[in-house]
């Protein structure tokens, strides 16, 4: 006795094709949130890999920090290998600049003092970037008062005191009264950013957070509106007017990062 082999009518197979569009609008969203959140892990690996690197170069130089203000990338390469550039770059924003990444997910690139092509012919390039009150500088320059540099990682609350983490550039000297970023990306890089140099910071990479080394070599996400709260010089006002404790309103904050957590 013979069987007939049935075949999928073409209602069958729409079903079958609607059911597994539908899987997909689910599926996919959540994959992305994934892939973001082990982004943000290696990131984080990363930045503890700097703290070690930071505390290494600070015990072997008194407690402080360097005192160029450019060249950080120099000064500690002895005191790691990282030939591929593994740890200088987060994982949402390895593409440079220069080859067409937009902020906030780019790495900068060393162009100046004839650039830097030590990692084997490569130019060295990062996403990370240091809060510039931390350098043992002999004079102040950059728009910085002397008496509000730390110099060193021996500091009281250094728990609190941004030292290294997701940056738009080599580093930002910010004020407890720096404007947000008016849009997502928009660090104001070089002379257009004097008097907001804390965009160089606020770079929306981890859902409305950016990642953080501080000067007790601990690692954590930081809001991008807790950015105004943390203290990266000593006479930093942590009740600023950005802050809840400064009167902040949602109203007062640009449109796109009105939905984020305030502090």
């Amino acid at each position: 006795m013979k069987f007939r082999q049935r075949a999928f009518t073409l209602i069958e197979l729409l079903v079958v094709i609607a059911i597994i569009a539908v899987l997909m609008a689910i599926l996919i969203p959540a994959l992305q949130r994934v892939k973001r959140q082990a982004a943000a892990v290696v990131c984080k690996s990363n930045l503890h890999t700097w703290g070690m690197i930071w505390h290494m170069y600070t015990q072997d130089h008194e407690g402080k920090f360097p005192v160029d203000i450019l060249t950080w990338r120099d000064l500690v390469q002895q005191y790691h290998q990282d030939e591929a550039q593994k740890i200088t770059l987060c994982p949402r924003a390895k593409k440079l600049y220069t080859d067409g990444a937009q902020m906030p997910f780019g790495a900068w690139e060393r162009t100046w003092d004839g650039g830097d092509r030590s990692n084997k012919g490569r130019p060295f390039a990062s996403s990370y970037g240091i809060n510039q009150y931390v350098y043992n500088v002999p004079r102040a320059i950059g728009g910085r008062d002397l008496d509000e540099v730390w110099r060193s990682a021996n500091v009281k609350n250094a728990n609190q005191v941004p030292g290294f983490g997701d940056c738009a550039i080599q580093g930002a000297t910010p004020n407890h009264d720096d404007q947000p970023p008016d849009s997502d990306g928009h660090a104001g890089l070089w002379g257009s950013s004097t008097g907001s140099e804390m965009r160089r910071f606020c770079m929306n990479r981890h859902e409305g957070n950016m990642n953080m080394m501080f000067l007790d070599w601990s690692v954590r996400k930081v809001g991008l509106k807790e950015l105004w709260t943390l203290r990266f010089h000593r006479k930093w006002n942590v009740s600023n007017r950005w802050t809840l404790a400064g009167g902040v309103t949602g109203d007062d904050w640009p449109q796109w990062m009105r939905t984020f957590t305030d502090f």
